[in-house]
């Protein structure tokens, strides 16, 4: 009789790689070769397998659950994980490659920073392979696409959290190799010294700031293949800042004028560690009154208008 050990919950890590032009797509790419790069996560969490399940209620006169067939097998990783700059500003930071994964490319072609900007075209958006090592066992991620949201708040992480979906690629035992997560750096607080943020070119104070690319991600299965898409995207979020007089921001008139507004939140304090995040144009869909430390705020939910997408930067 064989007993399970007693493995441990939090030994666990992702490997990921990206397709290259000479794999197939939606196939495993690290078995084919690709070399992985270990992704540091902080909460990182899996559900190994999702599938759709069909009744098959059989007409045998008998009452009782009926047998299900599984089909639409899925794997899902929910990824939170550290923004900061790689150490160097014409280098991508390491999470670089989840960012690709949620449609959004890697641009080197300016000497000081790294840009990731929304891909148009289907064809040219990457998908990877995920190997998600939990002790004692692999879960296999194949095709995966990501929707990725970005949080931070005052003297806190500046943070994006990456929901990859992916076609199941089952499972295996082996050793794990060491994890190298030397190219991570250390992240920095959200604050005074480190963090400006600018609302239609006016600099606010800001408390707490949200951007979630509500990437469209499904899934698709014919006779050919199964694949994994981004359907569409709507990116939304919000801000809370600290109340200005009405001379210097009213974000009320720019509500109902329907106006389209840019922003950009920097963060960072040194050149190499440096994470931008913009837009060059938002509308603000709700303002309501909030309360920071007994201080007057707002609570602006906006969303970025279809031609304005979203830039993450680091320099």
């Amino acid at each position: 009789m064989s007993i399970t050990p007693g493995f441990k919950e939090k030994k666990k890590f992702i490997l990921l790689a990206l397709r290259r032009d000479s794999d197939t797509s939606g196939t495993d790419y690290i078995a084919a070769g690709a070399i992985p790069k270990a992704i540091l996560t902080t909460g990182l969490s899996v559900k190994p397998l999702e599938t759709e399940q069909v009744s098959r209620d059989l007409d045998d006169g008998r009452n009782g659950g009926q047998p299900v067939i599984h089909t639409s097998e899925m794997i899902s990783i929910t990824a939170p994980f550290e923004l900061a700059g790689s150490g160097t500003a014409s280098s991508p930071a390491a999470w670089s490659s989840l960012v690709q994964l949620s449609g959004k490319d890697e641009h080197t072609d300016v000497a000081t920073e790294v840009s990731h900007n929304r891909i148009q075209n289907a064809s040219e958006e990457l998908d990877g392979t995920i190997y998600f090592y939990w002790e004692g066992m692999y879960h296999i991620l194949l095709a995966g696409k990501a929707s990725i949201s970005y949080a931070g708040k005052i003297n806190e992480r500046f943070m994006g959290t990456a929901e990859i979906k992916g076609v199941y690629g089952g499972t295996l035992e082996g050793t794990p190799p060491e994890p190298d997560f030397s190219e991570f750096s250390d992240p920095l607080p959200m604050s005074n010294t480190n963090t400006t943020f600018t609302l239609d070119g006016q600099a606010l104070n800001l408390y707490e700031y949200e951007l979630n690319g509500n990437e469209d991600v499904q899934y698709d299965e014919g006779t050919e293949r199964k694949q994994i898409f981004i359907n569409d995207w709507n990116e939304e979020g919000k801000w809370i800042i600290e109340t200005p007089t009405l001379g210097t921001f009213d974000p009320f008139a720019i509500q109902l004028s329907g106006v389209i507004i840019p922003f950009e939140l920097t963060h960072g304090a040194n050149e190499g560690h440096v994470v931008a995040q913009k837009s060059t144009g938002v509308q603000i869909l709700t303002v309501s009154p909030a309360e920071v430390k007994g201080k007057q705020a707002w609570d602006i939910s906006y969303r970025v208008i279809r031609g304005n997408d979203s830039q993450l930067v680091t320099r």
